[in-house]
């Protein structure tokens, strides 16, 4: 069958899809009818321009901010739902007057509230005008990717599509589809014929296969309508190998045809995938993490593959900013070091854990990782066991300090109101603010969600917890499903706890502190630019310039033992072992030099930790990041060489490496 790729808005305009993408690589490999990719969000960000009668430009944000920043409001969502819902015309105005108060209730601006309903009103003429496009290819099936705000314009258009030629199949996939969700598609939307739950490379490979939709019955991980039910066919797990190199042709041959396209080509980055699932989540998941659904087994491409895979997207579209759509760096062989050795002015992103220590960090940006996503979520220890983070305080600061120090942008959220948090948690972070404001702000404060497939979703009553049924949201994106039906398709959840939280006077509390974090990473945001606090090693001596803004103390020069206890304490080191170097050294008791820690710690020149700290200033040593981050990684070969020597391992140098 003749197969057509559709990815829906609210795809980032920056980036080709690497759903369809990867999916449409597949034409070079076995037998079966073509594949043509159709990169419907430029369409609809050319089609909503015109429209609208706006400004380019402005729309550009518009578009962004909707797709990105207004998910949780389900604002992608709502402007396609009226093509479903086909109210009269009173009906539509209520319901648009509804939806206004609703996002201004959440602090929307007027102006973009008066965008979204604009693009509500013309985004019928828009599905149509597309599926009359789809239908023109030829096609026999057409295929949607739907994740994040993409459900409702894929549905919006395969209800156009099958209203103009019903003998045509449509089949949605992607992490809407995952699971029940996409059975509950199917129920809730009877035009749809065949979702795709898990990977698809099975599937398409069936598709392309079949001379028609009887041929389709035992396709890997397609849902299909019999006998007025579902046949539900298993995914299969699929090993990363098997995926091959996307194919973008189609979006940057659709780029070059788009008016206006200057606003969005010289940001374009390639999506890149070398891993699917989580290796952590397989261990251990994250507690509000549903992010992998059914594809939590962890599968990595070799790590040769990595440097392989960018040369040849780069070389094909002459882009080098990449991003990995991973889920989360493989701990071994990930291929960083050859990318390194390749000498090749690629940048990338990469989402990471957060204990990775310099040797890591180091590598990254040798190997052009310039942004990470890392999995930081809260400085306080207590609140990142609560969420199963396999991480510290002091990982994540070292993290902070060691990206500062190599101009690496990490782009951080920090949660608050998981279960079990306690008035502690959130103190000793407002505590800790004010010393940090050097190190990358969150992008965000947000409360914790309980997600589909996340540990709080599927054993609640194991974190005192009970759901109280989908977020507010979904009344408005599927106005037209019962309260049961929105429970399944819905993703994310509102929660109610159990105990612990019935006194009046502490949920006040509680409320007050969260509050108080939220203005005080606003002020970390506004503080952050003109914050410094670095040191500069010179011989025998230690130069410190502290210019925080409130908290800072100046310039200060360390010599002698105090140079040496500074040193043991750069990207984290043992406290015992660094004190009594020190003691040993300038014949100082140890209690004298403990107590010294203890003046920096209040100082808010190190962070304590048990018995680790970490010097929280961030080294000037007058190099480029690559020079920092060659160095970095030749320090860390050299002491694990000395440690593996001296059968002392991780000893000599008194830091802490990843993962420990």
């Amino acid at each position: 069958m003749k197969l057509a790729l559709v990815a829906p808005p609210w795809n980032s305009l920056y980036r080709p899809s690497i759903q369809i993408a990867t999916l449409a690589a597949l034409e070079g490999t076995g037998d079966g009818d073509p594949i043509t990719p159709v990169y419907a969000y430029l369409d609809w960000f050319e089609y909503a321009v015109d429209a609208l009668e706006c400004d380019p430009a402005e729309f550009v944000t518009v578009y962004d901010t909707i797709g990105e920043e207004l998910y949780g409001l389900g604002v992608g969502d709502w402007i396609f739902g009226g093509v479903l819902d086909a109210h009269g015309p009173g009906e539509e105005a209520d319901v648009r007057d509804r939806y206004a108060a609703f996002l201004t209730e959440h602090g929307v601006a007027e102006e973009l509230v008066g965008r979204v309903l604009a693009l509500r009103a013309v985004a019928p003429g828009f599905a149509a005008g597309l599926a009359g496009r789809l239908v023109a290819t030829g096609a026999e099936c057409f295929g949607f990717t739907t994740s994040f705000s993409q459900l409702m314009p894929a549905l919006a258009v395969a209800r156009a599509v099958k209203d103009q030629a019903p003998e045509r199949l449509v089949l949605l996939g992607g992490a809407n589809c995952d699971r029940p969700m996409g059975q509950a598609v199917m129920r809730a939307y009877p035009f749809v014929d065949a979702v795709v739950q898990g990977e698809g490379e099975a599937a398409v490979a069936a598709v392309r296969a079949a001379r028609g939709a009887g041929d389709l019955a035992a396709a890997p991980g397609l849902v299909l309508r019999h006998e007025g039910g579902l046949r539900v066919s298993l995914p299969t797990v699929q090993p990363a190998e098997s995926a091959p190199v996307p194919r973008y042709a189609e979006y940057f041959e659709r780029l070059r045809a788009l008016p206006h396209r200057e606003l969005i080509a010289p940001h374009v980055a390639l999506p890149f995938q070398m891993s699917r699932g989580c290796w952590w989540g397989e261990k251990l998941q994250c507690t509000f993490c549903g992010e992998n659904g059914s594809g939590m087994v962890y599968r990595s491409k070799p790590g040769e593959q990595l440097t392989k895979t960018l040369r040849r997207l780069t070389e094909e579209h002459g882009v080098f900013d990449t991003y990995a759509v991973d889920t989360i760096l493989a701990r071994n062989d990930n291929g960083l070091a050859e990318l390194a050795a390749a000498e090749v002015d690629i940048t990338t992103f990469f989402e990471v854990k957060a204990n990775l220590g310099p040797r890591e960090v180091g590598e990254m940006r040798a190997a052009g990782v310039t942004m990470v996503q890392p999995g930081i979520e809260s400085l306080s220890s207590g609140a990142l066991k609560l969420l199963r983070k396999g991480a510290t305080a002091f990982h994540n600061l070292r993290f902070l300090v060691l990206c500062q120090e190599l101009g690496i942008d990490a782009q951080w959220n920090l949660l608050s109101a998981m279960p079990d948090e306690t008035a502690e948690m959130l103190q000793e972070q407002l505590r800790l603010i004010p010393f940090i404001t050097h190190l990358a702000p969150p992008s965000t404060v947000s409360k914790v969600r309980v997600d589909r497939y996340s540990p709080y979703f599927e054993k609640p009553e194991e974190f005192g917890i009970a759901l109280d049924g989908p977020e507010p949201k979904y009344r408005f994106v599927h106005a037209g499903r019962t309260a049961a039906e929105r429970a399944e398709l819905a993703y994310s959840f509102d929660h109610v706890e159990l105990a612990g939280r019935d006194d009046s006077a502490m949920a006040a509390e509680m409320l007050a502190l969260r509050r108080r974090l939220g203005a005080r990473v606003g002020l970390w945001k506004k503080l952050h630019d003109q914050s410094r606090f670095s040191f500069r090693f010179g011989p025998n001596m230690t130069v410190l310039h502290d210019g925080r803004p409130h908290v800072g103390t100046g310039r200060h020069v360390l010599r002698g033992g105090d140079d040496q206890l500074f040193r043991c304490l750069v990207h984290g080191g043992r406290l015992h072992q660094a004190v009594g170097q020190v003691a040993a050294m300038t014949g100082r008791p140890e209690d004298e030099v403990h107590a010294r820690v203890r003046e920096w710690a209040r100082r808010g020149w190190v962070h304590l930790e048990g018995r680790r700290g970490l010097v929280l200033a961030v080294r000037d040593g007058m190099r480029d990041e690559l020079g920092r981050a060659a160095e970095l990684r030749e320090a860390a070969a050299e002491s694990e060489r000395a440690a593996a020597e001296s059968g002392m391992a991780g000893a000599g140098s008194g830091r802490v490496g990843a993962g420990r």
